[in-house]
């Protein structure tokens, strides 16, 4: 597990706190009945503070899923 993957599995778990740590990484909005408008704000500040990155008000309905967040996290990580 990558830095990036440990840190968003742990801004993860302090949003959705019953998801078991193993399934944080294949976690989407889809399959998750709690992450609705609300979760995805918190979580999306919360990733926002952890990795000091503006989250771009465009991406915000793309960043459905741990997968779209970490590459969205690498790239503004990268720039």
């Amino acid at each position: 597990m990558t830095d990036i993957d440990s840190r968003l599995t742990r801004c993860f778990l302090s949003v959705f706190p019953k998801l078991p740590q193993t399934a944080a990484a294949t976690a989407t909005s889809e399959t998750m009945d709690s992450w609705d408008s609300i979760a995805a704000a918190t979580l999306l500040t919360i990733v926002s503070e952890e990795f000091e990155i503006p989250i771009d008000y465009e991406a915000v309905d793309q960043l459905t899923s741990f997968a779209a967040i970490r590459e969205y996290v690498a790239a503004q990580l990268a720039s």
